[in-house]
């Protein structure tokens, strides 16, 4: 069905640039025969309906990131972070600007020169200015049956850069020297978030009653005007941090209020920027949260990267509570990613499983910031009765 959909897309961005009628030179390096307002690449809407695996490649400080998405079944994959489901609008997005490509001048046929337009890409040396990328669509998969001499990409193409009024782009195909400027222009973003469903959750305020974290519990009270607020509970535990000089570390009132102040709308609006399958392991206690919420209990267990301590995972353990109001009233605000909704518990849980999502700087900070050691950043483990020491020139 998807394959359908991507061919009629593509159909509709090729009868856009009207009065294409030769087919792209396919051998000669240094030149190509194709006139002004001709589609760049005029055989994407033929081949659009078996493209089944695309690989993008963005250079920049002398390395390669690549991303490859792979059709399979009615839907397609992100290869490159374990085969998480793709959007199809994106793919689509991709093919079709790809066919929308207009020839507007020709550019510089030296290879010396290819760099000043971004486009200084080889088999030898990639582009490392960041400001060039490669596209190259299969109609076949490496691992397939079909594989062999057709596994070479059908289109193969070097992106460079954009300029404005009007729209254009610096763009070669892959094995020629001949340079073009291009009407229009395609972004490649080899950023997972672009390609997938970023979004996890948007929790409306209010919907969270309560927090568990790092042994504080969090109590909240819907007042009469229907505000909900929050209030830590007198059972807590010391923090599971790293051990100190001076032993155990305590939720001080100061460090309870920030708590206060960021926890319960953590989920208010919790991205990915990166998504891989579940390796396990036991979750960090300082890092790991449990929030219960009027409709459902969801479980959030956080787990460094054993190869980059910075980066922090998580995963879902989620689940409906019965008799839970309808949130039909709330979703039905929903009008774009973003809005606040509450999502079907059983549904969300059963999406998840399996896989776990790397947190987005700002929501990782958030986190920390409430299980930071006493005198890291809110100062409540300074001794009031000594006198404040402002730091001089030479220290």
């Amino acid at each position: 069905m998807k394959s359908k959909q991507l061919a009629v897309i593509v159909a509709l961005a090729a009868a856009s640039v009207g009065g294409a009628y030769l087919a792209l030179s396919k051998g000669r390096a240094g030149s190509s025969e194709i006139a002004r307002g001709e589609a760049f690449l005029l055989q994407v809407a033929e081949v659009a309906p078996k493209v089944v695996r695309i690989e993008l490649e963005r250079g920049g400080a002398g390395e390669t990131t690549r991303r490859e998405l792979r059709k399979e079944g009615d839907g397609w994959i992100l290869v490159t972070s374990d085969g998480y489901p793709v959007r199809f609008e994106e793919v689509k997005g991709l093919v079709a600007g790809l066919t929308s490509l207009k020839i507007d001048d020709r550019m510089t046929a030296k290879k010396e020169r290819h760099g000043e337009l971004g486009l200084a890409w080889t088999a030898e040396k990639l582009d490392d200015s960041g400001r060039g990328a490669r596209v190259r669509l299969y109609t076949s998969n490496p691992d397939s049956a079909e594989a062999g001499s057709a596994a070479a990409p059908v289109i193969d193409v070097v992106l460079g850069e954009e300029r404005a009024n009007p729209r254009a782009q610096f763009v070669r195909r892959f094995g020629e020297d001949q340079c073009w400027r291009v009407l229009g222009s395609v972004l490649v973003d080899i950023d997972p978030r672009r390609w997938v469903e970023a979004e996890l959750l948007a929790i409306p305020d209010g919907e969270v009653r309560g927090v568990t974290f790092n042994g504080l519990t969090l109590v909240g009270t819907e007042g009469a005007d229907g505000r909900v607020t929050y209030a830590a509970a007198e059972n807590a535990t010391p923090l599971a941090a790293l051990a100190t000089e001076s032993g155990t570390v305590q939720w001080t009132d100061a460090r309870k209020e920030v708590a206060t102040r960021t926890l319960p709308n953590w989920l208010s609006r919790l991205e990915l920027d990166d998504v891989r399958r579940a390796k396990g392991g036991a979750p960090d206690p300082t890092l790991s949260a449990t929030f219960d919420m009027v409709r459902g209990t969801l479980k959030v267990n956080a787990v460094r990267d054993a190869s980059d301590p910075s980066a922090v995972w998580i995963s879902f353990e989620a689940a409906p509570k019965e008799g839970a109001p309808s949130a039909d009233e709330i979703n039905a605000k929903k009008k774009y990613p973003g809005d606040p909704y509450i999502p079907d518990w059983k549904a969300f849980a059963a999406k998840h499983a399996g896989w776990e999502y790397k947190l987005p700087g700002w929501k990782l900070n958030a986190l920390e910031e409430a299980a930071k050691l006493p005198d890291e950043a809110t100062g409540d483990g300074a001794d009031p009765n000594q006198p404040t020491r402002i730091p001089s020139a030479r220290d």
